[in-house]
């Protein structure tokens, strides 16, 4: 363990998904080190993963670093911003040789640098952790943890919605009569972040459809969907779709989507930022899987609370950061798969 350090930095800036993956290791950080100050070096596009954690007393923005690039003149002034903080170690969930030059910049002498090593890309680092297999991602960034002697038997993701997010949530819920009331989310929108465009991984919207009306027919909850930022086409193209009655709240912020995962009775949603936020929010999650390695992607949490539907696919030795070349959703998840994976993490039977 590190002896008694009185200040800890995670370097994180992107993206979405990963951050949350992130908070399974600042979770174990915090249990560990009560009394440490422990800050978060976040780009603005995934600071809402963390921005209402009360496990992080300072977020640090670390501006354009590794939101699809990593400009020199923006490097230099995350590493001075992290050299003020003077901190005693910095754990780098990441494999960016750029960000181990930032975080090697913005050293004292005594600071430890805990790093992932892929290729020799993590050579500034003090601590320097192998990659050992296909694992998932959060389980990766726990090994930084486990370098330093600590447990992470009980690490799990978490997410706290903003005040502003609880409260907006309760006219929505009000308004459709669901306020205090158990209900289904659908999320079908994702595949978008500063680091890729992955259409691939959203499930067709007359899947969505199918799988809504099977729901509110045999589950006996209530559907409402909803979506990011951009995601409207593709909440309408649902809707338009069913002949049953659903609550459409449209396209909505990080803070609101995350505050009513946090009130419902299951989520469903692609592999994307936002169901693994739904997952560190509380909620019992079942991701729908298409390109993507579920060892490394798939919901982090225990199979009472998490599920997953996937028909497996070559995912390429080095992931889909290149692209789905050759899958198509014909061959992907089925309307009858994900109900079923739904009814086993639910334990409703079905009707006969």
């Amino acid at each position: 363990m590190l002896s008694s350090p009185r200040s800890l930095l995670i370097l994180k800036p992107c993206c979405f998904g990963d951050v949350m993956f992130t908070t399974a290791l600042l979770g174990v950080l915090r249990r560990a080190y009560p009394e440490a100050r422990i800050d978060f070096a976040v780009g603005p596009h995934s600071r809402a993963a963390v921005e209402a954690s009360p496990l992080v007393d300072t977020l640090l923005d670390t501006g354009p670093v590794g939101q699809r690039g990593y400009p020199l003149a923006a490097m230099l002034t995350l590493a001075g911003r992290i050299r003020a903080g003077d901190y005693d170690a910095i754990f780098i969930p990441d494999r960016s040789p750029a960000l181990a030059l930032v975080a090697f910049l913005g050293s004292h002498r005594r600071t430890e640098r805990i790093g992932l090593n892929s290729g020799g890309r993590g050579r500034l680092h003090t601590r320097r952790i192998p990659l050992q297999g296909i694992r998932h991602e959060a389980d990766l960034y726990l090994d930084l943890a486990r370098a330093i002697g600590l447990p992470t038997n009980a690490a799990a993701l978490s997410y706290a919605p903003p005040a502003a997010g609880r409260k907006a949530v309760v006219p929505l819920l009000e308004k459709a009569n669901l306020l205090d009331k158990p209900f289904i989310l659908i999320h079908p929108g994702g595949g978008s972040n500063p680091g890729m465009t992955l259409s691939e991984k959203r499930w067709p919207p007359p899947n969505f459809a199918g799988l809504a009306t099977q729901l509110m027919r045999e589950a006996g909850l209530p559907v409402v969907l909803v979506g990011g930022l951009g995601d409207d086409p593709i909440l309408q193209a649902i809707a338009g779709l069913l002949n049953v009655p659903v609550v459409n709240f449209g396209p909505q912020p990080w803070g609101l989507i995350g505050a009513l995962a946090e009130r419902c009775a299951l989520y469903v949603g692609n592999d994307t930022g936002a169901t693994h936020m739904a997952v560190g929010a509380g909620a019992k999650v079942m991701m729908i899987l298409g390109p993507s390695d579920p060892r490394r992607y798939a919901p982090f949490g225990p199979p009472d609370r998490v599920a997953y539907a996937w028909r497996e696919w070559a995912v390429p030795a080095g992931g889909v950061r290149d692209g789905a070349a050759g899958f198509s959703w014909g061959a992907g998840v089925t309307v009858e798969d994900a109900f079923e994976a739904v009814m086993r993490l639910m334990a409703v039977k079905r009707n006969s």
